[in-house]
């Protein structure tokens, strides 16, 4: 064709058919700049010339001079009112200049004369899609690929629209149709690529992102999302590398800048996180993800008023999880009912964001709005923060039905804390007549072995990780509490539902004995010292330990009291702290070379009192019915709720909260006073013991 057009303006270089058909030669060959040059000889030779002024304005729309492709459109449009090509290409100009709502007049206009006409279809899909109106869009593909069917762009654009709708299945169908149709086809690599890696299917993710990129090697996208996908895969060095590439190709481009701002995050470099973000902002200070990631970095710094107002303006340019963030400042604020209704505006503004819907459970879970809270927080599944990758059962999904017989896997799936929580509700699956199978992480096996449904042979333990007995139907751990509808009055608690073997409790007392020996005054013994376990520090893995745990020396006001044996229940790296604390204070190694929390058990099982932060140990306490003070941050986990100071998840637990971010010295303080008023009162009742009830040794039971 290209050939043709050459011989004719050979014989006649003012032909303008042939500059016009040239122009859209060289539009196809990504020469825009000559097909302008052949456009705007076209109309020199031809000014009314209609196909002319709609091959200039589409030369123009390719190097970015829009204002005059919209003049080259209006001029056409001014000789033939009704011209299709002239208003379609006025459409999607408006779209590509974020005018959906002019663009949609376009398209009707087009359609009502032309309702067969596939591009019209396309168009009206694409400006319906940018306005959010999903299905309204997903109506136009279908129509388009009705009027030809095989049409690559189409599948491809149905599959946008469907990964919006919440429907990555059909999605994902839609975009490998698309690339059966056309193999090259950059953009629906790309989007596969993300629907995968959202789906948390990683390697087919990347072959997808790589073929993309392949194909199109100029695409800042490409690269910045297998950036992305190598920082979640914990491979900085390679992130790095992508991000480069994409830097190179476009030094100015804010989306590139951005994502290196949020790869410094992530290795909590905050200071080249913050001269990333600047450079972006200093390109465009309205750029919605970069103000976004303004009131992340604020956020991060503990900045909170701060991240508020960044993340208002994040929400007034139109970033989808912007609300859904300044929610969770405005809790560090302490602004939990203006939390409450920002979570609320994100879900409205998007009901599909799995995110969205997560923060908002979360926060009805805090406030005890515990029924619609335990719905919402089935979103975590969809939720990549939460589940990277989701495990998947050829078994259907226990919705609550009855289950008459029928062996019912509940599996573990965040930490051990929340195994030891939920794991009571094996109980109520049993009575409702399931036969359980509770799979659980190996440090928790042999203790919830002491399970009383396990050990009447009515559930069973099986270890995460290996092939589980046969099943007929699985349930996550922790949306047991949806299924039985579990408010706040019916918590189930009917008294300590995990022990301690008693042999293991004996060897535990014996090797950890009480520092001081016991005394008599006079007649009267000097109470024996109060046995108290601690714990100061979490999972250092937790997003969120840093705010939960703490330094032991923050704790010495409680360790320098007098008349108590501390032991410590701390493993990993921090139990480490024990070797730096002053000679005037003695501690208990108890439990730093524990196999399993079966051994932690035994050893709590000789305490009177554990004081811990928010760990696992809280958990394991407060489930053998151990009287246990837990020493919360200011913003404590959901599950410890909101300005209450017991649980109904453990009734022998009393909480101590920081009054102000970071403040552990008030808390520590605060159980101090509590302590001394606590041994006070032993001695008291000590004092008023009769002389035959505690002379002479006697045996003390173990508490198990």
């Amino acid at each position: 064709m290209a050939l043709g057009y050459q011989r004719i303006l050979q014989l006649n270089p003012r032909q303008p058919e042939a500059l016009v058909g040239m122009c859209l030669v060289a539009l196809a060959s990504r020469q825009a700049q000559a097909a302008v040059t052949m456009a705007s000889a076209a109309i020199a030779a031809a000014p009314a010339m209609v196909a002319a002024w709609v091959a200039l304005g589409l030369a123009l729309k390719a190097v970015e001079r829009s204002e005059e492709s919209e003049q080259a459109y209006r001029e056409a449009i001014r000789l033939d009112g009704m011209n299709a090509l002239a208003r379609m290409g006025l459409g999607e100009l408006m779209i590509a200049t974020e005018r959906p709502r002019e663009a949609i007049r376009e398209f009707d206009l087009v359609l009502k004369k032309h309702p067969s006409l596939a591009p019209a279809h396309m168009g009206m899909g694409h400006a319906r899609a940018f306005l959010g109106q999903n299905t309204d869009a997903l109506r136009h593909y279908e129509k388009a690929l009705e009027l030809r069917p095989k049409l690559a762009e189409a599948e491809f654009a149905a599959g946008f629209v469907l990964a919006r709708l919440g429907k990555p299945e059909e999605a994902e169908i839609r975009y490998r149709r698309a690339l059966a149709y056309r193999p090259d086809f950059a953009a629906a690599w790309l989007n596969l690529g993300n629907l995968l890696r959202e789906q948390g299917r990683e390697v087919y993710a990347e072959a997808a992102l790589q073929r993309a990129v392949q194909l199109r090697p100029e695409t800042t996208a490409g690269w910045i999302n297998l950036a992305l996908l190598k920082r979640e895969q914990r491979q900085p060095a390679a992130a790095e590398e992508h991000l480069r590439k994409a830097f190179a190709l476009n030094p100015a481009q804010v989306e590139t800048l951005v994502a290196w701002c949020q790869f410094r995050a992530s290795e909590k470099d905050l200071a080249g996180a913050w001269a990333w973000l600047r450079w972006a902002l200093d390109h465009d200070a309205n750029h919605a993800e970069a103000v976004n990631m303004q009131g992340i970095l604020l956020h991060t710094e503990g900045r909170f008023a701060e991240a508020v107002e960044a993340f208002e303006r994040a929400e007034a340019l139109g970033h989808p999880a912007a609300a859904s963030n300044r929610g969770n400042s405005l809790l560090d604020l302490g602004r939990i009912k203006d939390a409450l209704r920002a979570h609320e505006a994100a879900v409205e503004r998007d009901p599909l964001s799995a995110g969205a819907l997560y923060n908002l459970s979360l926060t009805r879970l805090r406030l005890g709005q515990w029924q619609r809270g335990w719905q919402d927080y089935e979103a975590r599944w969809n939720f990549r923060e939460v589940h990277r990758r989701p495990r998947v059962f050829a078994q259907p999904k226990w919705q609550g039905e009855p289950l008459e017989g029928r062996k019912i896997l509940l599996h573990a799936e965040q930490g051990l804390g929340d195994t030891i929580q939920f794991c009571r509700y094996a109980t109520l699956v049993a009575a409702g007549g399931g036969r359980p199978i509770l799979q659980v992480q190996p440090p928790v096996e042999r203790l919830l072995r002491s399970l009383p449904v396990v050990r009447a042979g009515r559930a069973w333990i099986a270890l995460l990780g290996a092939k589980p007995p046969k099943f007929d139907m699985e349930c996550p751990l922790m949306s047991l509490p949806a299924i039985f509808r579990t408010v706040v009055e019916t918590v189930p608690w009917s008294g300590a539902y995990l022990a301690a073997d008693p042999e293991l409790s004996f060897e535990k007392r014996v090797r950890f004995q009480d520092v001081v020996p016991v005394q008599f005054r006079g007649l009267h013994p000097v109470p024996r010292p109060l046995r108290i376990g601690l714990a100061w520090a979490g999972n250092p893995g937790y997003k969120a330990d840093r705010q939960r745990s703490m330094d032991l020396t923050t704790l010495l006001p409680l360790l320098r009291l007098k008349g108590i044996t501390w032991v410590s229940l701390q493993k990993g790296v921090m139990a480490e702290q024990l070797t730096g604390l002053p000679g005037d204070v003695s501690v208990l190694d108890g439990s730093r070379n524990d196999r399993d929390l079966a051994e932690t058990a035994a050893l709590l099982a000789t305490l009177d009192l554990v004081i811990t932060t928010d760990t696992c140990i809280a958990h394991l306490a407060g489930a053998m019915a151990k009287p246990v003070w837990i020493l919360l941050p200011h913003l404590s986990d959901w599950r410890w709720m909101q300005d209450v100071e017991t649980t109904p998840w453990y009734p022998t637990a009393q909480l101590f909260r920081q009054q102000t971010p970071g403040n552990w010295v008030g808390v520590v303080n605060r159980a101090a006073e509590k302590l001394v008023q606590f041994l006070a009162e032993r001695r008291r009742q000590s004092r008023r013991q009769p002389l035959h009830e505690s002379s002479g040794p006697r045996f003390i039971p173990l508490s198990l």
